[in-house]
């Protein structure tokens, strides 16, 4: 059932309908209250605190482009002999066709036999959408001449003798990403008498109730923009954009992690591995204070500390993974505690709506009371959801 501040119409909870979405009453008050927002509850919002802001947008989403290159190896569908078409199935994500674009004719793969123990060199002699034809090196020392399905071979690079003519081009197709607009609404009504009434640490409080509501839709906003998935706008139902558990829970791979319940460094060495091997480089991990505590219990001489000028001693500010990936440590308040994400944060940016980051309104007079409106409009850039560059665990206990 759609409800009034739900759904896209004009509305009141005060008898008939005084404005529309275009038609607003006159004699209203409007203030940007974007920087008074951000610095609010910092503590309570260490996720959005560390991504910061992009670009404002004025579109009805916001969209960017990702590209994959590929991760420089194929994976064979079925056995391969000394000269022969091989055929390549799926690797990381990719389709055959799109993993394929990885080699040209000329190409140098490299294989080693897990059997034998021998080392073996390739070269494509031509490449088809989901196979190539390819012969086998015989350099020195090289003596591996077949290769069985799902072995991998890396690819070295295209190979071109003096004189070369040109090849065709290999470009990879083009995803164009995109989320859409999250509006955030807090209000505030506070009649004539409790306006002028003197309450014990509290002077006035209609300026008491204001705060308070940023406060609070500070931490909506670091919420939303770590949990909500995506829907679509309509007319009656208010849309939602992809938060980080939103972009990731329909990815799949080693850096998302669906069944570890019981926290553990080898878990979480398995995913910083796979999304170090994906690029990512500005690793921090966000989670329930229970979770990020497990970290101290584990090898001491990778627990990273910062000294504490105010209190003297230190407190534990990053982790040393087995493979030297250094990672920071964010406890989080109040947060669901079977959700862990491994987060490189600078490809994660908040996006506002242009001239909506945060404003204040107070509403035309309707009684012996007023109104605020305070709106926020906004949504969330994640590049890299889609390259394994961003991991989570999602059943912890």
């Amino acid at each position: 059932m759609a409800i009034s501040y739900h759904a896209m119409t004009a509305s009141t909870d005060r008898g008939k309908p005084e404005f529309t979405l275009l038609t607003l009453s006159s004699g209203l008050e409007k203030r940007d209250v974007s920087d008074v927002l951000d610095l609010l509850a910092l503590a309570d919002t260490p996720f959005v605190n560390r991504i910061g802001w992009g670009a404002d947008s004025d579109g009805l989403s916001i969209e960017w482009i990702s590209e994959n290159l590929g991760p420089g190896y194929m994976v064979t569908g079925a056995k391969a002999t000394t000269v022969t078409s091989i055929v390549f199935t799926t690797v990381e994500g990719l389709t055959t066709t799109e993993a394929v674009k990885q080699l040209v004719t000329g190409s140098m793969l490299y294989h080693y036999s897990s059997t034998d123990g021998e080392h073996g060199l390739m070269m494509v002699d031509s490449v088809n959408e989901a196979s190539c034809t390819l012969e086998w090196v015989a350099a020195t020392g090289f003596t591996c001449t077949s290769a069985t399905a799902a072995d991998k071979l890396y690819i070295l690079g295209g190979i071109a003798g003096e004189g070369s003519l040109p090849r065709d081009g290999t470009p990879r197709d083009r995803t164009q990403c995109s989320n859409g607009f999250n509006i955030l609404r807090q209000d505030v009504a506070i009649t004539g008498s409790m306006q002028n009434t003197a309450y014990y640490a509290v002077n006035r409080e209609d300026q008491h109730q204001i705060l308070m509501r940023l406060k609070e839709m500070q931490r909506h906003r670091e919420n939303v923009a770590l949990y909500s998935g995506y829907t679509a706008r309509t007319s009656s139902i208010a849309g939602t954009m992809n938060g980080v558990l939103g972009f990731l829970i329909g990815q799949t791979g080693t850096h998302i992690d669906t069944s570890t319940t019981s926290l553990t460094e080898t878990a979480v060495n398995n995913v910083l591995n796979e999304l170090w091997e994906n690029g990512s480089r500005n690793l921090s991990v966000f989670g329930a204070l229970s979770q990020i505590a497990k970290f101290t219990h584990w090898d001491k001489n990778r627990i990273r500390t910062r000294i504490n000028e105010g209190k003297g001693g230190g407190h534990i500010t990053s982790y040393l993974g087995e493979s030297g990936i250094e990672v920071d440590l964010v406890p989080m308040a109040k947060k669901p505690v079977n959700l862990m994400f491994i987060l490189d944060t600078s490809r994660i940016r908040l996006r506002a709506k242009k001239n909506r980051k945060a404003i204040m309104e107070k509403l035309g007079k309707k009684g012996d009371f007023e109104d605020w409106q305070i709106i926020s409009e906004f949504s969330m850039e994640m590049k890299g959801y889609n390259l394994g560059q961003h991991g989570m665990f999602t059943r912890l206990s």
